[in-house]
């Protein structure tokens, strides 16, 4: 058998070495913003009143005007707008789903067999998932198509047909070793690898415009028309329209573990479990619904998510977390394998090294966060010495 010289595991959003890892997922959902109420306006279907009974939350999801909730069982719950079956999903019940994403009035679940199922408008076949598609660890929505990462770096991408395509719905050739999605109104935003961004569809606000040498980037979120990415030193850059100040990130805004952006607002989860946003919800008229106006003494958060006017958090009972602790690490004749514990809706990769001389990370396929602890797993270790880690978008 091949030794095993030592192991090595650090997730990206802080690259810090692993220690402990606390237990917080199972939450409840916190929502504010557009659809607190009934009222006329038409932003407002109860897409931020959260249903009383709803509890062991593993992740969450914002649309248009409606919100779902993926549950520990692997159930989805969805609240606010159900007009075109936006927060139905067939067969009734389910309990095999890991990740759920919102378009604008559509919806998508991925399943834990690597299979993608649709529910809500289809009129621009945002809902028609390819024939075939399999082995996808993420989803995405826009508001009027999709898009998926498989577990090989390959993106699958479908919808935005007719009036309402501006090649979202069409993967750029060649394009590969994808590790992180984003989809905005009519754009998409990725992250390789290697830490490189691609942008393309829609670019009427300069959202496609990557900024020259912006690097280290570990997570990605687009918005309506504006984008934001998460940089390994914990702090932000943010690009696009700025009609609201949704690109005007805070000044001294630093510690921050995850992000997403609505419409037209951003929202920053920082490593001790709050919320900070900007951009329209605080007094910005039209789009004022106070979506980004965070609730007092708003903590205990892991994870955020927003609509079009709305936000949304899920509680937790520890901060979020940024590292873990491997367990069962072991060399047999199936290869190295190693467990460690993963979230819903996150992406996971294990990479190897032979020498930390000349660092060279090779890589094994994407896996799928299940909300439970997973096995990672080199098949072929043939190295007499090897290096591991575990890196998380």
């Amino acid at each position: 058998m091949i030794p095993v010289k030592s192991t090595t595991f650090f997730w990206p959003l802080l690259l810090l070495f692993v220690g402990g890892v606390s237990s917080c997922w199972g939450g409840a959902v916190v929502a504010w913003g557009a659809g607190t109420n009934f009222v006329s306006d038409l932003r407002n279907y109860g897409q931020s009143i959260v249903p009383v009974n709803l509890t062991n939350v593993a992740q969450v999801a914002g649309g248009g005007w409606h919100s779902l909730a993926l549950l520990t069982n692997g159930t989805v719950r969805g609240w606010g707008d159900d007009t075109v079956g936006e927060i139905d999903f067939i067969p009734a019940g389910a309990s095999n789903y890991v990740a759920v994403a919102c378009g604008f009035h559509h919806s998508l679940a991925l399943r834990t067999d690597g299979k993608v199922v649709g529910a809500g408008d289809n009129s621009f076949s945002q809902t028609t998932v390819p024939a075939g598609l399999t082995n996808v660890v993420a989803i995405a929505c826009g508001f009027y198509h999709s898009l998926a990462l498989k577990t090989d770096g390959t993106l699958a991408a479908w919808g935005g047909t007719g009036a309402e395509n501006f090649g979202q719905g069409t993967v750029p050739p060649g394009l590969s070793n994808v590790v992180a999605i984003a989809a905005g109104s009519f754009h998409n935003l990725v992250l390789q690898s290697d830490g490189h961004l691609l942008a393309w569809g829609s670019n009427a606000s300069g959202q496609t415009n990557i900024p020259a040498g912006l690097g280290n980037v570990v997570a990605v979120a687009a918005g309506a028309k504006h984008n934001v990415v998460l940089l390994s030193d914990g702090t932000l850059r943010a690009w696009g329209a700025n009609d609201y100040g949704q690109t005007n990130v805070p000044s001294g805004l630093s510690n921050v573990v995850a992000i997403a952006a609505g419409g037209w607002h951003t929202l920053a989860l920082k490593a001790d479990g709050t919320v900070v946003a900007w951009g329209a919800g605080v007094g910005t008229l039209t789009n004022d619904f106070g979506q980004s106006s965070v609730p007092a003494n708003l903590t205990s958060v892991v994870q955020v998510a927003a609509g079009a006017w709305h936000s949304l958090a899920l509680l937790g009972n520890a901060p979020p977390v940024t590292q873990a602790e491997s367990i069962h690490p072991r060399l047999g004749t199936n290869g190295f394998s190693l467990w460690l514990p993963t979230q819903n809706g996150r992406v996971f990769q294990l990479e190897f090294e032979n020498s930390l001389q000349t660092p060279a990370w090779q890589t094994l396929p994407l896996a799928a966060g299940t909300g439970g602890g997973q096995w990672f797993t080199d098949p072929s270790p043939s190295s007499p010495a090897r290096f591991y880690r575990v890196q998380r978008w």
